[in-house]
């Protein structure tokens, strides 16, 4: 009975977008999962939207799934890295050349339905003092009860489709819930927050340029929230999967060794004292309240015109 009027309440068809919106997707291989990721997105989208695509050195044919993409959907341009450049540059490449009004990041393992879109993007327009919106979804890695939306299986697109619909009704009234600190794994940000604070700070590799990106914007005056209505599903560990066990050992390692490093040059560019090594440990609420100086917290768009494939 739910699943039929979840049905009647959902607006027919993929989300009409115009240029005035980007859409960015970055890999490091894992091709058959970002295939999923596009082949959900244009389920879930469809007009002239902008969408940019990053190749960050991937070893396998993710370019070749890029190529198809842009069969597809005409307003697409790929960017191809020569070496893996890491999640940070991935996504400047993405800010620093989208045109859109708003542009919404999505990793290659989630699959956003159009109920994500709309909300996400409707929060944005009612929200201008918003500089970044992120959703809900099946997995995020932050320990938050309100990120976190415990769902059954989902084996189909339809299945998530259904979820981010009934998602999209219990929560359309809610309020935003500003945010500690970004998990970029998808998220929108506003043209006037890039204007302001630029892109990501690539002195961080793989983690922590999230969370410095948010911390920034809130020192810059604009709020980075949480929209509960807006749901999209992460394939959890997806990008782990995949590999082969001594691999996948391999990356978990560096990943920690990462964190660490990551978290140290956190540390040191704020000149804090930390105790325990953790994100929840750090004094984000102090250093919001800090003046925005464009020498630490404004951080340049680059050109990476160079990597990208006619």
């Amino acid at each position: 009975m739910l699943s039929r009027f979840l049905k009647l309440l959902r607006p027919r068809g993929p989300v009409r977008l115009t240029e005035s919106v980007s859409i960015g997707m970055a890999a490091h291989g894992n091709s058959a999962t970002t295939r999923q990721a596009l082949e959900a997105l244009f389920a879930s989208a469809t007009g002239n939207f902008e969408l940019i695509l990053v190749d960050d050195k991937s070893p396998d044919d993710t370019l070749d799934v890029y190529f198809e993409a842009r069969k597809w959907h005409a307003n697409t341009r790929i960017y191809s890295f020569t070496r893996n450049l890491e999640y940070c540059e991935s996504v400047n490449a993405i800010l620093s050349h989208a045109s859109g009004g708003r542009i919404i990041f999505l990793s290659n393992d989630i699959l956003a339905a159009p109920a994500y879109l709309r909300r996400i993007l409707a929060a944005a327009a009612a929200n201008p003092d918003c500089g970044i919106v992120r959703g809900c979804s099946n997995f995020v890695d932050n320990r938050s009860a309100a990120h976190n939306v415990p769902i059954g299986s989902c084996e189909t697109r339809e299945a998530y489709f259904d979820i981010a619909d009934e998602i999209a009704v219990r929560h359309r009234d809610s309020p935003l819930l500003d945010d500690r600190f970004l998990v970029g794994d998808a998220f929108l940000v506003s043209r006037a927050l890039i204007h302001r604070i630029g892109t990501f700070d690539t002195r961080f590799l793989g983690y922590y340029g999230d969370v410095d990106f948010s911390l920034r914007a809130r020192i810059a005056g604009f709020r980075t929230v949480l929209d509960r209505s807006a749901f999209a599903y992460h394939m959890q560990d997806a990008n782990f999967a995949y590999l082969p066990e001594d691999e996948r050992a391999r990356k978990l390692a560096r990943r920690y060794e990462r964190l660490g490093a990551a978290l140290g040059e956190f540390v040191h560019k704020y000149g804090i004292a930390l105790t325990q090594a953790s994100v929840h440990d750090l004094p984000l609420e102090e250093l919001a309240g800090a003046t925005f100086d464009p020498a630490l917290h404004y951080v340049a768009p680059r050109d990476y015109s160079q990597y990208l494939l006619r």
